[in-house]
C-alpha cells in the first residue's frame, strides 16, 4: 500500500477504463460513469488522500478519500482493475482506510454507490456497509443534513448512499511475558 506515485498513473488510468467499461456493459453510459483521466486521478490528491494497492508488482487498485464534516471519513472512489478482483485488493483498500480514518478519531465512513453495479453492493454489503437511513449514528445523519443544506444533491441517479462503523483497532495477541504475568 503506498501514496499516488507518479510512476502509478498509467496503471491507475488503466483501472479506470476497465471499470468504467463494467458499468457501461450494464447499461449506463459515459455521461453517467465517465472514467477518470490521468489528470482527474492527479487532481484527486488536492483533497483527498489516495491510496494505491500493489500486486504482483503493478498497481492494481486504488481508494480516494477525505475527511468531511462532522468528521465522518466520505470515500469518494474505490476502484480495482478486473484482472485484481476478488483477490482481496479492495479489501486491503479498505482496511487501509479504517486504519487512517481511525487515527484521526473518525467512527464511520460514507460513501455513494450505483444501486444497480450488483458487484459493488455486494462488496459493500460484506464490507458491513449499509443504506443511510435515519438509524444511522448521528454523525451519519449530521453529513447528510450538512450536504443537503450546502444544496449539494445527497445522490444522482441511480445512486445510493452507504455508511459502515470504523472497525477498532484489531487487538493483539498477548505476548508471552505477558500471558505469564497475568496468570
Amino acid at each position: 500500500m503506498t501514496g499516488l506515485q507518479e510512476a502509478q498513473l498509467p496503471a491507475l488510468a488503466a483501472t479506470e477504463q476497465a471499470c468504467t467499461a463494467m458499468y457501461h456493459e450494464i447499461g449506463f453510459d459515459a455521461a453517467e460513469v465517465p472514467a477518470r483521466t490521468l489528470a482527474d486521478i492527479v487532481a484527486l490528491t488536492r483533497q483527498h488522500d489516495v491510496r494505491v494497492a500493489e500486486a504482483d508488482g503493478e498497481a492494481a487498485g486504488y481508494l480516494a478519500w477525505r475527511d468531511e464534516a462532522p468528521g465522518v471519513a466520505y470515500l469518494e472512489e474505490i476502484s480495482v482493475h478486473p484482472e485484481h478482483q476478488r483477490r482481496g485488493v479492495a479489501t486491503r483498500l479498505l482496511a487501509e482506510l479504517h486504519e487512517r480514518a481511525r487515527e484521526l478519531g473518525m467512527e464511520q465512513i460514507v460513501l455513494r454507490a450505483r444501486g444497480r453495479a450488483s458487484w459493488a453492493q455486494a462488496f459493500f454489503k460484506k464490507a458491513g456497509f449499509a443504506p443511510l437511513g435515519d438509524d444511522a449514528p448521528a454523525k451519519v445523519r449530521a453529513w447528510r443534513s450538512e450536504q443537503e443544506a450546502a444544496g449539494r444533491p445527497l445522490t444522482r441517479s441511480g445512486e445510493v448512499v452507504l455508511w459502515a462503523a470504523i472497525r477498532p483497532k484489531a487487538t493483539e495477541a498477548l505476548d508471552e511475558d505477558e500471558a505469564v504475568r497475568d496468570g
